[in-house]
């Protein structure tokens, strides 16, 4: 089945919100628990005594956490098994008491409580940082009129069990009070008394009903406000973006769907008639908000990622390119981990030992991708050095060509003969690199040999003529020019002629240096002079010279206007 990449967000959620329900402690357990006849031990020989039998683990009924305990007593008390639920009260009532307070603070919980995910502890020992006693922990607390109850929970250790979490004889005592003063919501205001007794599967019919009916009526006002918000954002993605900036929105209009759905089951889950009604609500409306805008922020991040390296594409300014797209992808990647990071601590799950976990695992990831991270972290290098730019001339190791793109894994290079080299950016942070593009003048430097049977005539009059001709040349640079004899080599006086030419472009430092150089020759040749033969090999006669007629064609088939014809 092809599914969307724009609906997987959605599913995503509905996967999140499946995981909010299954989160919640089952009391199922604990109802088999009580019904299930307690095992007979083996008899053993009396001269052998038994060992004192081990204490639990774990509660059966779940109250080993302030959590466990609130969550448990609301299940059991939605379900109408008030005998269960009076396992989760303390004090020394009679069973039938503990029922009937069970059912009175059921009211109060419902009614006069607000209760979040958060608030609710799920560590053995509670909050520490109440300003309560470690034996106490505070639910909430319910007002009615001009009063108020607060609502405790204390931790008490029984015969033969761990330590539990119980609702307090002080908070017990005031329930009855308080559940007679509360008024009922209005989703339980409007439904007959009788019919709010009905129960299906356990659970109250008129509460199904409400669900039923109030889901797709937030469905339908969330797809009507999403009609409206498109049509009010699409002049200005037209504006900013053009036909890109329309595609975008259309992208995302699943998620803007979600996200206000998720506002929308957010204030209406507050009017919800159980507690664990606004519990769930609340944090299913919270991890649809967070995949939501998680998601909404990375696609809003590539999309201006795209948008800015269009623009620089069309301003010539390549250079800019690799350092916008890194910079993209990481933010993405900072807000996809933060949307995971928020839905797990809605979830419940402890961030502080997922941290820790990542860091241990981080290490092993680390060694199983070296050259992976090795190469990102070349590409962070890379781009924040600016050694290098999209477009530019450049020489890395052995390979000289134009830069045409660096991502993030390598650095693609084109270079003369047309191919496409591509180097891993961490071999590429650790290169010298030369960036030819950044020359702001060229070096003319060449060492010129002439013949040992020079006069020292001849060679003063070569050294004037050479330095007279590169002064004379406007496109170098004149405080650099210098002509001289710098050695008597084994078979050649050895001259270095030495200059910056004045320009950013190799074609015209080419076409100068070979101006230069013909120039050179002239002078060496109307000296009387020659260039000496390299060494090793035959030298030339000395009475040597060039025939006038050859010399004549030879510089007639230089010309343009001949090459021309």
């Amino acid at each position: 089945m092809n599914i969307g990449a724009h609906r997987l967000p959605v599913l995503l959620a509905c996967c999140a919100v499946a995981l909010i329900y299954l989160a919640l402690p089952a009391s199922t357990l604990a109802a088999d628990a009580k019904k299930a006849p307690a095992a007979t031990p083996a008899a053993k020989p009396a001269e052998l005594p038994l060992p004192p039998p081990p204490l639990p683990s774990a509660d059966p009924l779940g109250r080993s956490t302030p959590y466990g305990t609130v969550i448990g007593f609301l299940r059991a008390a939605d379900k109408g098994d008030y005998e269960l639920a009076a396992n989760f009260l303390d004090g020394k009532q009679s069973a039938k008491e503990k029922e009937k307070l069970a059912r009175g603070l059921k009211i109060v919980l419902n009614r006069g409580v607000k209760i979040g995910l958060d608030d609710l502890s799920r560590v053995p020992e509670g909050r520490l940082d109440d300003g309560l006693s470690v034996y106490q922990e505070k639910v909430g607390t319910a007002h009615f009129g001009t009063e108020s109850l607060d609502i405790l929970l204390r931790r008490t250790t029984l015969p033969d069990s761990p330590p539990i979490w119980l609702f307090t004889a002080e908070t017990l005592r005031g329930v009855t009070n308080a559940a007679d003063q509360l008024d009922l919501a209005w989703g339980e205001m409007i439904w007959p008394e009788q019919f709010r007794e009905i129960q299906f599967l356990s659970y109250p019919l008129f509460l199904l009903i409400n669900q039923l009916v109030g889901i797709p009526l937030l469905l339908g006002f969330a797809w009507f406000a999403n009609r409206g918000l498109l049509r009010l954002l699409r002049p200005l993605a037209l504006r900013h973006g053009g036909e890109h900036g329309e595609r975008a929105l259309v992208q995302a209009k699943w998620l803007l769907f979600l996200l206000i759905f998720s506002i929308l089951l957010r204030i209406l889950g507050a009017q919800a008639v159980t507690v664990a009604g606004r519990i769930f609500f609340a944090s299913a409306a919270t991890v649809l908000a967070i995949v939501a805008a998680s998601w909404l922020l990375v696609r809003m991040t590539r999309y201006t990622t795209g948008l800015r390296i269009h623009h620089l594409q069309q301003a010539g300014a390549p250079s800019r390119i690799a350092g916008v797209d890194l910079f993209g992808w990481v933010l993405a990647g900072v807000c996809m981990l933060a949307g995971l990071f928020l839905t797990l601590r809605v979830l419940g799950f402890e961030i502080t030992p997922a941290i820790a976990g990542l860091g241990v695992g981080g290490i092993a990831i680390a060694f199983a991708a070296q050259k992976t991270i090795e190469n990102l972290f070349g590409t962070v290098t890379v781009v924040t050095d600016e050694a290098i730019h999209v477009g530019d001339q450049c020489q890395a190791g052995t390979t000289e060509g134009r830069v045409e793109s660096i991502g993030l894994r390598s650095t693609r290079i084109r270079t003369a003969d047309r191919t496409v080299v591509s180097i891993p950016n961490g071999q590429l942070a650790a290169m010298s690199l030369v960036n030819l593009t950044h020359r702001d003048k060229f070096l003319f430097r060449h060492t010129l040999r002439l013949r040992y049977d020079t006069s020292a005539d001849q060679l003063r009059d070569v050294l004037a003529k050479i330095r007279k001709m590169l002064f004379a040349h406007p496109q170098l640079e004149p405080s650099t020019i210098r002509v001289r004899l710098v050695r008597f080599g084994d078979a050649s006086l050895e001259l270095e002629a030495f200059a910056y030419v004045l320009t950013r472009s190799q074609e015209i430092f080419l076409e100068i240096q070979e101006s230069l150089l013909l120039k050179i020759m002239d002078v060496i040749e109307a000296s009387g002079t020659a260039v000496a033969p390299p060494p090793g090999t035959e030298s030339a006669p000395a009475d040597f010279a060039l025939n006038a007629s050859a010399a004549n064609a030879a510089a007639s088939d230089s010309r343009p206007d001949s090459r021309r014809a």
